[in-house]
């Protein structure tokens, strides 16, 4: 997955992901943002599903839902009139940048980088 870092003109941490991993960017963004906490979490929630301690874990935040299983991680944002628990009604469709997902081996370096982007740039604002 390619990405890139950079403040915005308010100094806050943003990140861009590929085309079409750009939800992630956005979840990073606007998600977990500089909450140092919310990344440990999420990155000690990925070693336990790599050494086997768990086999699935779901995490909702306020925007998406973020499911993880030993292998892949999916990112489903949160619609308005739907709760991800429940079916959506047939015939329903939902837009494909709704839900991206990625190897569960990219979302950890994608989060460590976002880590490190975040410690490196605090001294500087």
């Amino acid at each position: 997955m390619d990405y890139k870092f950079f403040r915005d003109v308010s100094g806050k941490p943003t990140a861009e992901c590929e085309e079409e991993a750009a939800t992630f960017g956005d979840w990073l963004s606007n998600e977990l943002s500089g909450d140092d906490s919310a990344v440990a979490d999420v990155l000690e929630i990925i070693e336990q599903l790599q050494t086997q301690a768990i086999k699935t874990h779901k995490i909702k935040g306020h925007d998406y839902t973020l499911v993880l299983d030993q292998d892949e991680a999916e990112l489903h944002r949160h619609l308005g009139y739907w709760d991800e628990d429940t079916p959506l009604p047939e015939g329903t469709e939902l837009d494909l940048q709704d839900e991206v997902g990625c190897g569960l081996q990219d979302l950890k370096e994608l989060l460590l980088d976002w880590q490190d982007f975040v410690k490196d740039t605090k001294a500087f604002v």
